[in-house]
This record gives structure tokens, sequence and C-alpha cells, in this order.
């Protein structure tokens, strides 16, 4: 008898560390998570405040021209990328017309 009320006293503190020791465990889940769930809402609503009056002074803005004004620099670019483009095909042309030409040949002169 006193060996089994021995028994339940152990489970009962042992349930009772238990219990504690995952209460701690979710005060701290908690305290960790708060800080990250305001800045979470913080930062979303500036982030939809900014965009919103970004593309509220964009559409206000007069500068349409200045902001669809291609640079230079990707105009450059742009023109660079043409001109080896064009280089491009014209390789593949000659190509083209080497490999008829052997092709061509090879096969005459497997015909006569």
């Amino acid at each position: 008898m006193k060996n089994q009320q021995g028994r339940q006293q152990f489970d009962c503190e042992l349930i009772e560390n238990l219990i504690k020791s995952y209460f701690l465990i979710v005060r701290k889940n908690i305290h960790d998570s708060v800080p990250k769930a305001v800045m979470h809402c913080l930062v979303n609503h500036v982030k939809e405040k900014l965009q919103s009056e970004l593309v509220s002074q964009l559409y206000k803005s007069d500068q349409y021209e200045d902001l669809m004004r291609e640079s230079e620099e990707v105009k450059e670019r742009r023109e660079e990328t043409l001109e080896m483009l064009e280089a491009l095909q014209k390789a593949s042309d000659i190509l083209s017309e080497i490999r008829d030409l052997q092709f061509g040949s090879t096969l005459s002169s497997k015909l006569t």
C-alpha cells in the first residue's frame, strides 16, 4: 500500500514536471512568435501603403517621356544584339549552303 502511494506520488510529480515543461515551451514559442507577427503586420502595412503612394505619384507625374525613354546603354546593347543576330543568321545561311553543296556532291558521286 505504501509502495503504491509512493508510486502515485512519483507519477503525480512526473506529470506536474512534464506539464510545467510543456507550458514553458509554449510560453517560449509565443514569446518568440509575437514580435515576428507584429513585424510581419507592420512590414506588410508599410509595403502596401508605400506601393500605393509610389503608384499614385507615378501617375500624377508628367514625366512619362522621361520614364519611357530607352537609356543609351540599353540602346547600345540592343543594337549590338541585332548586329550579332544578323551575323549569326548569315553564318547559318553559309553553313546551310556548304552542307547542301557537300550533300549534293556526295549524292552525285554515289549515283555515278
